[in-house]
């Protein structure tokens, strides 16, 4: 029996073109879904050389061939033929909360193109919604929940000969008008023994610099608004640290990467099996990297040293929410305070960290946002760390929408843990409105004690100020009272420029050049302007918008080396503008990242360079060539840059200016920096 599996989509058919070749959507589309490729060893090793559906390639491939010639062509169709060119008795599909309304779509349009086969959902969503599911969408036919790579081979059995499905553990399926459902399959408890990921079926790993291995299995905490316990079951396990050692060589030597992250919600559980991977990392002297995930509260400083010397160079921290008022009221228990140690201490020993946050709930209040934007900004002052504000997602099976299920709201706009991009899809949109318990990520859970519309637009205004002005954001929040009546004073003044903007709209804004100008003009007039650091950093990103390149004179470029005449036209070819600050950027950014007093005042100038991408960057130069790229704005003769520099430069003997000014020039020309045209004389 031929098997055809087909990954979760993550790179969504509803982001817009401007988002096809972001970083975000590409790397999303080459990494690899280890559930798939763990299934797909296991079916290789029963005999069948399964095929492999990257649906995330297959999106990027329709928007810039299909998609961009055909206008309004649906994916779902498009998607599903590609994958009925491979001729299966079984597709079989991965699922997740953010693009299930897709996979459905997809699944239909299949079975209309293959009728006789056996369409079969897996995955986490699919395994929490599978009665739904199965009453709600005839064309699926089973579904296998959890862990299947022991009982999808049983499956398969059955379906080969027996069709006894009662026999498969974890099976929901059709017993003639009623939907059964199957005990639990146990959870595997030895991961060591199974195969390696299937890596050899997919171009995956081709040209790519970082693998993924699966660390563990299982989480042991029950936060109410996960749903990682409902597909490992809180049975928390890991893979021998010899075994993780060998499959990375395994990939080094076949694809020469030397960098992994190691997928497991919550390695760091125990202390010492961390300690006792981290000390067979290090004693190997493969030199590998790695990243994991990780709780604040399940580390220390030795721990991240160990971990840092022994090759760890990224961690995710689920530290949720700021207040301990939500951290016990979410089932989390974490010290707020201690995170925010945890993260220093990560900073300090060299790695990285992403800071996950999230507001949304429903007994949270204001204050308690207050609290958690203090933890988002502890992690935006240090380099190494990132903050994501997320809003909470009602994940289908959770306690947190058991509890508040039938008073979820559908608005345009909703998670973020739901990959919406700037539009959606009226036919996913059509299942989601039809389909509550099947889709209650899309949803909102009330918010009693919040502005829905403020907090939406919160999490879209720090994700964009965050990106595009992190030290500017850093210092700002180090000037003013609290991040959240900063953001609110914003909200206010961005309401009177555009007023009902909401929804995709309020997106496409805050994504767009109209956000960033509006935002520098608001804080330009703001008292937190008064504060020399933000002042500073301001001036800084007004003049990376600003600043122009100056056109070089019309006439015969001269050569580094040739004779100058005084009638030569220098003009800049390096850097299109020099600013004067009172403050050296890099002592402010230090100040901020430290919370201590800016350092007395200096004069510093800086020069905005352009790279070939068109983003856009600053350089220190010294006050001579700063004086000396000023005055080659292509308008004066060499003659005329001279005389200017000499009132700029008053110092310089005025017997020797001439020759200095001349050898700064010819020294800038040769650098790169000023271009020289001649014109010709008549």
């Amino acid at each position: 029996m031929h098997v055809c599996l087909v990954t979760a989509p993550t790179a969504t058919e509803y982001r817009s073109a401007d988002e096809w070749n972001s970083d975000e959507v590409l790397a999303s589309a080459a990494r690899p879904q280890l559930g798939i490729l763990n299934l797909a060893a296991v079916l290789e090793i029963g005999g069948d050389r399964p095929d492999i559906v990257n649906v995330n390639r297959a999106y990027l491939e329709f928007v810039r061939t299909v998609g961009s010639t055909l206008g309004n062509c649906d994916f779902a169709g498009y998607l599903a033929t590609k994958i009925a060119e491979n001729d299966a008795n079984v597709y079989g599909f991965s699922s997740i909360c953010s693009t299930y309304p897709l996979t459905i779509r997809v699944a239909e349009s299949l079975k209309k193109l293959r009728p006789d086969a056996t369409i079969l959902f897996g995955g986490p969503q699919a395994t929490v919604v599978d009665v739904s599911t199965l009453a709600a969408f005839p064309f699926v036919d089973l579904v296998l929940r959890g862990e299947a790579e022991a009982s999808l081979p049983l499956l398969l059995e059955e379906l080969s000969a027996g069709m006894r499905f009662e026999q498969v553990p974890g099976l929901t399926y059709r017993d003639g008008l009623q939907i059964k459902r199957n005990a639990n399959a146990p959870v595997i408890a030895d991961l060591d023994a199974l195969p390696s990921p299937a890596y050899h079926l997919t171009n995956w790993l081709e040209d790519a610099s970082i693998a993924y291995l699966e660390l563990g299995r299982g989480c042991p905490f029950s936060c109410t608004f996960c749903s990682t316990n409902d597909f490992f079951r809180r049975n928390f396990r890991l893979r021998s640290p010899q075994r993780v050692l060998d499959e990375m060589r395994a990939v080094a030597n076949k694809y020469s990467i030397t960098h992994f992250d190691l997928v497991h919600d919550m390695f760091t559980v125990d202390k010492r099996r961390v300690a006792a991977f981290c000390e067979v990392m290090a004693g190997s002297g493969d030199g590998f990297t790695w990243s994991c995930s990780a709780r604040t509260d399940c580390v220390d400083d030795a721990l991240l040293e160990l971990m840092a010397s022994s090759g760890c160079r990224g961690v995710f921290f689920g530290v949720e929410a700021g207040s301990r008022r939500m951290q016990s009221i979410i089932d989390k228990h974490l010290d707020p305070q201690r995170a925010e140690e945890i993260i220093d201490i990560a900073e300090r020993v060299g790695i990285s960290s992403i800071v996950s946050l999230i507001t949304g709930f429903p007994q949270e209040t204001w204050d308690d946002v207050r609290e958690t934007l203090r933890i988002f900004m502890h992690s935006a002052r240090c380099p190494r760390s990132n903050p994501q504000l997320n809003i909470l997602a009602p994940l289908a099976a959770t306690p947190i929408y058991t509890l508040y299920k039938s008073q979820l709201v559908l608005e345009e706009l909703c998670s973020d843990m739901s990959h919406q991009g700037l539009t959606q899809n009226e036919a996913d949109l059509e299942l989601i409105r039809n389909n509550l318990e099947i889709f209650p990520n899309f949803y909102l859970l009330p918010m009693p004690h919040l502005n829905r519309d403020a907090l939406l637009e919160l999490r879209e205004f720090l994700t964009m100020a965050v990106e595009c002005y992190r030290w500017l954001l850093s210092a700002i929040d180090q000037s003013v009272t609290n991040m959240l009546d900063f953001y609110l004073e914003w909200r206010e003044h961005r309401s009177s420029l555009h007023p009902g903007l909401t929804g995709n709209h309020l997106r496409r804004y805050y994504v767009g050049p109209d956000f960033r100008s509006d935002f520098l003009n608001f804080l330009r007039h703001h008292p937190a302007a008064q504060e020399h650091s933000v002042a500073s950093l301001l001036a800084a990103e007004e003049a990376l918008i600003t600043s122009t390149l100056t056109m070089m004179h019309s006439g015969q470029t001269v050569d580094p080396g040739e004779p100058l005449f005084w009638t030569d036209v220098p003009s800049n070819a390096k850097f299109l503008n020099v600013i004067d600050l009172q403050f050296d950027l890099q002592q402010i950014n230090e100040a901020l990242k430290s919370r201590t007093s800016l350092p007395s005042q200096e004069r510093c100038f800086y020069a905005v360079h352009e790279a070939p991408d068109s983003t856009r960057g600053l350089t220190k130069v010294s006050a001579w060539l700063a004086a000396l790229i000023r005055a080659c704005d292509g308008t004066r003769t060499i003659e005329e840059v001279v005389t200017q520099l000499s009132v700029e430069m008053p110092e310089v003997k005025e017997e020797e200016k001439r020759y200095v000014f001349i050898n700064l020039l010819q020294q800038a020309q040769s650098q790169g920096v000023v271009d020289i045209s001649r014109v010709s004389q008549m």
